[in-house]
């Protein structure tokens, strides 16, 4: 069977589900689909809400389905040939890795990374892993929504509570990987680097140099800004080569902005103290700095005020937190200092630079004015979306900040 991309039938979800249904001694009656994003919140895939009703019983299991995107052109621009399969090896094989050797190492409870939402099903291809990426391509895992769990607001950004733990997790997302690499290096060969294989999204130069021409620090940093986007833009293409720099490489998201993070909290309290997150969206895993995935979830999801007030806290918080993580899991904290973490931050800041500025655009586009996935091209997304308001003096914190800290 294929499917038709953002197509889901019945027989299909069984199929899927057919090992868990097997074990459980139960069948699918029907389902229920719906659109799970809106506009503006996801270009890459199309993710369906998948409500699936069970006999005997009756009893309902809440699914999200993540498909390829309709749009053949956004499918080729978004390499869903090597995104798809990148995805699916992070639920498969890294997930499943992350927990053994966090128990094989009794990670504490308080302590334990538990970021992946739960993966059901799988597949590249309904003909096989082996054939081509295809419109059957599906992830089904876990509805998080259905459990409490939401993405925070892409528009005002995060305020310091829902930071600290982003930053707390993140680096012990990336610290374990590096366990592994260090631990378990055949085991991480299996697992991680299935994971890393290097993609490249995003618009031509120029494109990005037209954005940053309607913010006022522009014309006063014009030949810096424009230098280093040029440079950015090639090491993030690969145009100049830039090995991982080791030890301090690992597994990056590099895609871990607002949308891409859900936080979870205790029944009936506000939503001010989150209990528990999952990182969503696993497409264009990397290996690299850690520091990358730090500067970009800062400067793209942290409010104006935290980056203001609390950037350099954050930093200490997550190098305090990654050092944490190594020595649970055995590892010698020694080669990791704050220093030599200062240095990859420093490091890893131009490369995020071309990066950063690019996704401040479709983060800053309005539900009402976002473009349809359906049949826009990725030059759609940066040139035709219009800006919200908080694009501008977002975009001129990051410029700002990147040019006091002699980062362009």
């Amino acid at each position: 069977m294929t499917t038709r991309s953002g197509i889901l039938s019945t027989q299909d979800v069984e199929k899927l589900l057919q090992p868990t249904l097997n074990a459980e001694g139960s069948r699918v009656e029907g389902i229920s689909v719906r659109s799970l994003t809106k506009p503006g919140d996801n270009y890459g895939s199309t993710m369906l809400a998948v409500d699936v009703s069970l006999s005997p019983g009756p009893r309902t299991l809440h699914f999200v389905a993540k498909m390829l995107p309709k749009s053949a052109v956004i499918q080729e621009l978004f390499q869903c040939e090597v995104t798809v399969r990148k995805e699916v090896n992070t639920y498969l094989l890294v997930s499943p890795a992350y927990e053994r050797i966090q128990k094989e190492n009794n990670v504490p409870e308080d302590k334990y990374i538990d970021v992946f939402p739960k993966c059901y099903a799988a597949r590249t291809s309904s003909k096989g892993s082996a054939a081509p990426v295809d419109d059957s391509a599906i992830i089904l895992q876990e509805n998080l929504k259905v459990q409490g769990f939401e993405c925070g607001n892409r528009f005002t950004g995060l305020d310091l509570a829902h930071c600290k733990i982003v930053v707390d997790k993140l680096a012990r997302f990336h610290a374990t990987a590096i366990a592994m690499k260090l631990e378990k290096p055949e085991e991480f060969k299996a697992t991680v680097l299935q994971t890393t294989t290097k993609v490249t999204i995003g618009p031509p130069d120029r494109m990005l140099i037209r954005l940053f021409e309607n913010v006022p620090e522009y014309e006063s940093l014009k030949e810096r800004i424009e230098t280093s986007i040029l440079k950015s833009k090639k090491i993030f293409d690969g145009v100049y080569p830039s090995s991982p720099r080791e030890p301090f490489a690992t597994l990056i998201h590099l895609d871990l902005w607002t949308n891409n993070i859900m936080f979870q909290y205790r029944p009936g309290s506000s939503k001010i103290n989150p209990t528990s997150l999952k990182f969503v969206d696993f497409q264009v895993t990397g290996y690299g700095s850690p520091a990358r995935d730090l500067i970009f979830f800062l400067y793209t999801s942290a409010s104006l005020e935290v980056l203001s007030e609390n950037f350099d806290k954050l930093v200490r918080l997550y190098h305090e937190n990654f050092l944490d993580c190594l020595r649970i899991l055995g590892c010698d904290a020694t080669p990791f200092s704050f220093d030599e973490f200062l240095k990859e931050i420093e490091y890893s800041s131009l490369v995020e630079f071309w990066h950063i500025g690019f996704m401040l655009n479709p983060i800053n586009v309005p539900e009402k004015d976002a473009i349809n996935i359906d049949t826009a091209t990725l030059d759609d997304v940066v040139a035709k979306s219009k800006l919200a308001e908080t694009y501008f003096p977002r975009a001129s914190k990051f410029l700002s900040d990147f040019a006091s800290k002699n980062w362009i």
